[in-house]
Order: C-alpha cells, then sequence, then structure tokens
C-alpha cells in the first residue's frame, strides 16, 4: 500500500490507542528529535515515584512534508517481520526459503527509531504470513510508539478474530487483506491450500465488524491474474460491502527459466505462467481497468491512483513497467534478520544492516549506487513501491490520494456481514 498524506482527524491532537500522552517539546527538540532538552536545576527529571515520560514521537506531517518536498528519504518502508508462511502459492517462493533468523523485540524497537530518525512515515508489516509470530501485537506497538503510521500485510487465513482484538487493542488502524476471488476453487488453486477460503472469508468479516466506524484505512488487495479479471467489479462491490477499500496488484512472474530471458530461480517470484496474460488480452485489460477507473471517478472504494490503474494493464499485457521507480530513496525492504535493501529485488543480494542505514542514506556513494543498481533492475509494479513515486512526483495522485485518506477519516464504514457470506457462497453455513 502507498503512503497516505494525513488528512483531517477528530482525534488529532489525542493520544491514540495503545500510545502513552504526548510530551510537550521545545523548538530545538521539534527540529531535533534525539536532542532533548535537559530539565532545569531547580526541577526534577521525573516526579518522585512515577516513571520518566517516553519521547514524544516526531511529528509525521513534518516528515512526510520535507520528503515531499526534497525526495531524499525512505517515506516507506515494508519489513518482513517472518519469511513463514502458511499458503503455498505458485506465484510466490517466500514459503519456499529456508526459515531466515527473525529479528527480536528489542532489536525492532531499535530498528523503529531508527526508522523513525531516517525520516520514514509508513511501516508496513508483511512476510510471509505476519501472523504467524506470537509476538505480532508487541511488534505493532513497537512501531507504534515510534511514532510510525503502521500497518499489517496478512493473507487472512491466520488473522484470526482473537488476533485481531489483540492488535486493534494496542493500537492498530490499519491492515490489509489479501483475497483474490469470491470463487472457493480460484482462490484455493491460488493458495495451493485446501480450506483456506472459508477461514479468510469470517476472518475477514469478523475483521471488518470489528474495526471502528472512522478513522481507519482497511485494504483489500486483490493481485490481478486471468482468472479473477472479469470478478474485479464484484470485488469493488465486495469491498464496499465491508467497509474497505479495493487495492489491485498486478501479477508478476520471472521470465521461465526455460526462456530466452530466464536464468536463475527468483528470489521472490514463482514460476506459474498460466497465472499470467502471456502478452495478449490486451482489449480485455484496457477495458477492466477503464471500469476500474469509472468506478472510482463514481465514488466507489478503488485506492489506487488513476495514473497505477492505467499504467497496470500495460504492464499486465506486456510485462514493462514504465513508471519513475525511486528504490533505495522513496521507500525501502526490511528482511526478517534486520538487513535493509532498496526493495524487494534486492533481498540477498545487496543489502546493509539497518544498524547502518542513516550513514548509508547520507552517503553520497551510496546513493549514487543505489541508483545504479535499481537502473539495471527487471523492474515491477508493486504498488506499495509505484503508488509512492506517483504521489511524490504527480500532483494528481497526492490529491487523490488525500482525498482518500479524508474519506477514510470522515466517512462512516457499514458493514453488511450477510451480503459478503452471500457473494462468497457462505450464507446459512455452518463455519467449520
Amino acid at each position: 500500500m502507498a503512503i497516505s498524506p494525513p488528512a483531517p482527524d477528530a482525534t488529532m491532537g489525542q493520544p491514540r490507542v495503545g500510545q502513552p500522552p504526548p510530551v510537550a517539546m521545545t523548538m530545538t527538540e521539534r527540529q531535533d528529535p534525539d536532542r532533548r532538552a535537559p530539565p532545569a536545576l531547580n526541577e526534577p527529571s521525573t516526579a518522585p515515584g512515577r516513571p520518566a515520560p517516553r519521547r514524544a514521537a516526531p511529528s509525521r506531517i513534518g516528515a512526510l512534508l520535507r520528503g515531499l518536498v526534497l525526495r531524499d528519504r525512505p517515506l516507506y518502508v515494508h519489513f518482513a517481520v517472518t519469511s513463514r508462511c502458511n499458503l503455498r502459492c505458485r506465484s510466490c517462493v517466500i514459503w519456499q526459503r529456508q526459515t531466515a533468523d527473525e529479528i527480536d523485540l528489542p532489536a525492532i524497537a531499535e530498528l523503529s527509531r531508527t526508522l523513525r530518525r531516517s525520516g520514514c512515515v509508513q511501516v508496513s508489516l508483511g512476510g510471509g504470513e505476519p501472523a504467524l509470530r506470537a509476538d505480532l501485537p508487541e511488534i505493532v506497538a513497537t512501531f507504534l510508539r515510534a511514532g510510525l503510521r503502521t500497518r499489517v500485510l496478512t493473507n487472512g487465513v491466520a488473522f484470526t478474530p482473537e488476533l485481531a482484538r489483540a492488535l486493534l487493542d494496542v493500537g492498530l488502524r490499519e491492515v490489509s487483506f489479501s483475497l483474490d476471488s469470491l470463487v472457493r476453487e480460484v482462490q484455493e488453486r491460488r493458495d495451493g491450500t485446501t480450506g483456506s477460503f472459508e477461514r479468510r472469508i469470517r476472518n475477514l468479516v469478523a475483521l471488518a465488524e470489528m474495526l471502528p466506524e472512522r478513522g481507519v484505512l482497511p485494504l483489500l488487495n486483490v493481485v490481478v491474474t486471468p482468472g479473477n479479471l472479469g470478478e474485479l467489479p464484484e470485488l469493488v462491490a465486495l469491498a464496499a460491502d465491508l467497509g474497505f477499500w479495493l487495492s489491485v496488484i498486478p501479477i508478476h512472474l520471472p521470465p521461465r527459466r526455460d526462456s530466452p530471458n530466464g536464468g536463475a530461480p527468483h528470489p521472490f517470484y514463482g514460476e506459474a505462467p498460466d497465472l499470467g496474460f502471456g502478452g495478449g488480452g490486451r482489449d480485455d485489460l484496457r477495458q477492466a481497468f477503464t471500469e476500474l477507473i469509472r468506478l472510482k471517478r463514481r465514488g466507489a472504494p478503488v485506492v489506487n491512483s488513476t495514473s497505477f490503474l492505467r499504467r497496470s494493464a500495460e504492464f499486465l499485457a506486456s510485462g514493462s513497467a514504465l513508471w519513475p521507480c525511486r528504490a533505495g530513496e522513496l521507500f525501502l525492504s526490511v528482511g526478517p534478520d534486520g538487513m535493509v535493501a532498496p526493495c524487494h529485488a534486492f533481498e540477498d543480494r545487496w543489502e546493509v544492516p539497518f544498524s547502518e542505514l542513516p550513514e548509508a542514506l547520507r552517503s553520497r556513494a551510496h546513493r549514487q549506487e543505489v541508483k545504479e543498481r535499481v537502473a539495471g533492475c527487471e523492474g515491477c509494479f508493486r504498488p506499495c513501491w509505484a503508488e509512492v513515486s506517483f504521489m511524490v512526483l504527480e500532483a494528481r495522485s497526492l490529491l487523490e490520494m488525500t482525498r482518500v485518506q479524508a474519506t477514510a477519516r470522515l466517512r462512516r464504514r457499514r458493514v453488511d456481514s450477510g451480503e459478503v457470506l452471500r457473494r462468497a457462497g457462505l450464507a446459512g453455513e455452518t463455519a467449520r
């Protein structure tokens, strides 16, 4: 998901759930959050018997505005908290990896502070499947305390009502929930896992019912393939029934290893040629994405920018990623072991420990090397990366995302659980 700009919020200025109340800061402290003024000589640093107040988080608005103007820092970071996964999707190879070392909570706390100091505004916690980490609520709370806007990306199968409640209790308000089809057989073939469809739908409905009526931006992530292209309008309607927003993700498949452009196995994407468009279907793709743009303009809950939707059809038809990628500059990827790469494509290839990130970002040589390496990348079209670039570089995309954010903050969510279950063919069925 692309980072969203701030919007009017009835709770602005008030502490969020799971966070301490803000501490007053001097002008010097606002300019440099890590230089707190010492207490006056006649003033104790803490009241007797009371713990020291937590350091106030720096302003996200200020960090975002600085990033939008100077375009010199990673506003958005994806942190894969684990490589473990409970599904076996053929278009993904993360679940095939040997389980990587996972940094613990003290290291994650230091990571959160490092990202904040580096100018990050939003972090998305993914995987693998983040719900497989037993300490996920503590991880979420850690990033929220650091003043970072925090989102969890989940396939939903293990995202139980109990876990959802624990995450909401620590202050989580943003979740991206994956669902590619309302046809059980299509979805479970994509998952490579029998029985995943019903668990996902029932967990999705439970989450929708738990989320607050206002002030949240839950997303329904849909990976677009030939098997669900005709379902997109129905999935937009499903998102509306849930009080969610639809986010489409064009499928990315590597070249076949036996093709002229093939080679070693891809570190992120799996070989599943039947899930791609194979250079065809251009008219059908153009028609499908034109309809999404039309629905968006009429007020349907579609979060993607118009620029992203228009380019998606071309990417799926041709595989060409014609967009201004700013990997390593405006966004970063952090692996389960705390190693930082410009994006997923460079994981296990070119990384730095997160402790060295601030120094690397200040290094002109490092920034130049990032540009050179990214220029030679095969390219992709993931919304979490592309939308950040569009929002920073295009005024229209920034305006569209601001409108989405304002609507999510101010409009009351409405959930029709019965209609969701009907669309999924589960109405009247007892949960298994």
